[in-house]
């Protein structure tokens, strides 16, 4: 017997790549993603990762389901959880409808098995849920610390998708509960300025930076430790599709244009 939730999923969604198209270049650039997550697991368990990025449109939530999804591969219990509760995208990119989610499981409005979804055999969804005007509050809050920490025990990987840094600090601070971070930067979008204040927030909350995901990027191309994250490790770029020119070859040609 299937629950309301589930009743909402009509088909896999084409944004969850790693399952509608397994062999193709973005699939392989995700499962090279879980690997290099793993071989960061030596001393600690990374069990809750937090994914974040500078702006907004820089493919975060699409990496966040797609990383999910391969690690549920590995048959592991994988839980993927939408916290950017200003603006959230997870049921968007599902088809789904944003009834009931972890806003409400924080309230204690709803039991968390009343609002996670089964998505996959081994990949759940819990949706952000009623909008709360007290977001920050509510992601500060002990009872979310709770939540989470009850939520370890059931999963074996939490993949959360964050709000950008560079608009609110709640992935920030959502980082200091996580065992790890990953931080999403849109090939060609991104402004230096923006880039340097989110390192200057990770610092600041010494946030444990896994590595970085290029995003956006032409498919063929690979961007390593570009704007000054060199040291916390890796950054690979993966890319599903070109999104057409960036914004700064796009002002360079209308200045062309006007001499």
């Amino acid at each position: 017997m299937t629950t309301k939730q589930e009743e909402n999923i009509l088909k896999p969604s084409d944004n969850l790549v790693t399952l509608t198209q397994p062999d193709s270049v973005a699939s392989e650039a995700f499962r090279i993603l879980r690997t290099n997550i793993s071989l960061k697991d030596f001393d600690s368990k990374i069990k809750v990762i937090n994914v974040i990025s500078s702006t907004a449109k820089e493919s975060k939530s699409t990496t966040v389901l797609n990383l999910g999804y391969v690690f549920s591969q590995l048959g592991k219990k994988v839980l993927v959880m939408d916290l950017d509760l200003r603006l959230p995208s997870i049921h968007k990119k599902l088809k789904m409808k944003n009834q009931n989610g972890i806003t409400d499981v924080i309230s204690k409005s709803i039991d968390f098995n009343e609002a996670v979804i089964h998505y996959t055999k081994n990949m759940d969804i819990i949706l952000s849920g009623t909008r709360n005007p007290y977001a920050s509050e509510l992601i500060q809050s002990r009872a979310f610390a709770k939540v989470l920490e009850a939520l370890r025990n059931a999963y074996d990987m939490i993949v959360i998708d964050c709000p950008p840094v560079g608009l609110v600090t709640d992935g920030v601070i959502t980082s200091t509960l996580c065992d790890g971070t990953i931080i999403c930067v849109a090939s060609g979008m991104n402004d230096k300025k923006d880039l340097e204040r989110t390192k200057d927030l990770i610092d600041q909350f010494n946030v444990n930076v896994l590595g970085i995901v290029m995003t956006r990027m032409p498919v063929g191309k690979r961007y390593y430790s570009k704007y000054g994250y060199k040291k916390y490790g890796y950054g690979y770029g993966y890319g599903y599709g070109y999104y057409g020119e960036s914004e700064n070859k796009k002002k360079k040609k209308e200045k062309k244009t006007k001499k």
